[in-house]
Order: C-alpha cells, then sequence, then structure tokens
C-alpha cells in the first residue's frame, strides 16, 4: 500500500463541463453511459480528458511511460495494462468506471461537483459500491480517495486524503493475476461504501472536488471499480427556514 498526504493530482477544473450540477437533489450515477473509445488520454503527466459518455475526467499523474495512457472496455477484466477501464459484463449494459495501475502509468479519475443550491454546503456525504475485475498478486490494493473545495483547493491542485473510508479495497490475491468479473456477486464480493465530509463552507458557484487515484503496486495490480455513486449536501443551518420565513411573508403582505 503506497502512503498519502496531500499531493498534486488530477486538475479536474480545466476539461470544459466536467462537472456536475448540485441544485439541492441527490445526484447519482451508474456509470453505465460509459462509452467505447479509442483514448483520449495525453502520455503527459497531468494533463486530463473527459472520459467518454460522462462528465468525469482522467489523467495521468505518474509513470514512466511516453505512449498514450489506454482508456479501455473490458468486460471480463482481462486487461493487464495501465490505464482508466471502462468495466462491465460481457452482455447487458451495467458499467463501471475503474483503473489499473502499473510503472508506465499511474492513472486517477474524478469530477467536480458545482454548487447551485442556492445556498452554502456544510457537509456532503458519498456512497458507492466497488467492483473487482482483476486481481493482484504480491499486495493487496487500493483505490485512494480523495477530496477538496475550491476554497481549500483552487484548481484541486491539493486535495485531502479521507483516510480509509472511500478507498476502494482489492479482495483477490493470488500467485497469477486472474480476471474476477467483479460485476458478478458469486465470483467477488461487492464492497459498499459510505462517507460523511463535514465543517464546510460551499458557497454557491464554488466546487467539490472527488477523485479516486489508482498508484502501482508491488507485483501485478488490481483492477478495480466503482459503481452506482450516490452525492448529496447539507445547506447551511438555517438558510431553508429563513426562505420560508420570507415566503410566508411575502403570502401575508399579498394577503393584506
Amino acid at each position: 500500500m503506497k502512503s498519502f498526504g496531500i499531493i498534486a493530482v488530477l486538475a479536474l477544473t480545466g476539461a470544459a463541463n466536467a462537472q456536475y450540477s448540485y441544485t439541492g437533489s441527490t445526484i447519482t450515477e451508474n456509470f453505465d453511459g460509459l462509452l467505447s473509445a479509442a483514448s483520449p488520454f495525453s502520455a503527459t503527466v497531468g494533463l486530463q480528458a473527459t472520459i467518454p459518455g460522462l462528465v468525469w475526467v482522467g489523467a495521468k499523474i505518474a509513470g514512466s511511460g511516453t505512449a498514450v495512457m489506454p482508456y479501455t472496455t473490458d468486460n471480463v477484466g482481462s486487461g493487464n495494462s495501465g490505464g482508466i477501464y471502462n468495466y462491465g459484463l460481457a452482455a447487458g449494459g451495467d458499467r463501471a468506471l475503474g483503473s489499473l495501475g502499473s510503472g508506465s502509468n499511474t492513472p486517477a479519475f474524478g469530477v467536480a461537483i458545482v454548487n447551485n443550491s442556492g445556498s452554502a454546503i456544510t457537509e456532503f456525504s458519498l456512497s458507492f459500491n466497488s467492483e473487482q475485475y482483476r486481481s493482484s498478486t504480491s499486495s493487496q490494493n487500493f483505490l485512494t480517495f480523495a477530496w477538496g473545495t475550491s476554497a481549500t483547493a483552487t484548481d484541486s491542485d491539493f486535495l485531502t486524503s479521507a483516510g480509509m473510508a472511500a478507498n476502494v479495497l482489492g479482495d483477490v490475491i493470488g500467485d497469477n493475476p486472474v480476471a474476477a468479473n467483479g460485476g458478478l456477486v458469486p465470483n467477488i464480493s461487492i464492497r459498499s461504501y459510505a462517507l460523511t465530509i463535514t465543517g464546510l463552507n460551499v458557497g454557491v458557484g464554488d466546487r467539490i472536488y472527488i477523485r479516486w487515484s489508482d498508484f502501482n503496486d508491488i507485483g501485478n495490480d488490481a483492477g478495480l471499480a466503482i459503481d452506482d455513486l450516490s452525492f448529496s449536501a447539507v445547506p447551511t443551518p438555517g438558510t431553508t427556514a429563513l426562505l420560508c420565513l420570507a415566503g410566508l411573508a411575502g403570502l401575508r403582505r399579498r394577503r393584506a
């Protein structure tokens, strides 16, 4: 496992339209809109591209390779090259967004969420499932989660680790890497994650960033993915009540 503090990876603000608009309702994403496409990712460390079919972006955050980082559609977990993966089953439209780290390509993926709710956000909650499509060999693998806001992470250069709460944990360690076909529950367990970040002051028009990084681990790396994500937030205490009181005052004036 690689240690993780606050490091500069994945500037999420650079890709056009790479964001969700939070208007007060829960945001959900099942990643079934992922498209099969040629690799959109540059070999330049830190340069990002929008992931086909999503408002999410991906980037190469480290690695010795000079070739473009792959974006690969993989239905059974057979891919063993570092990159960002559109994982899913051979049959059906259920997809998941994932990655596999290597010495040549260390990927990260994430998204910006713009606060268009009309009130400052004081906390947010995030839940999702993880799926594993390929086993690791020498060590247990993780996708490392981090988050930030436009107040604490301008341009999202520096994000804050949330600890193990949302790090995607790989299950399988074997002598040889094998396809795990993570969408099938009998083959490998699907883990569920949930966390809440408090003490925020994200103003209207400001952003919350979420991101997973897939560092190169010892041995052959696991193919890990996230699916069925849900994001919700809490506005500034009292704001909703004040808006309701203002509405009642206006109603009284109209009746007078």
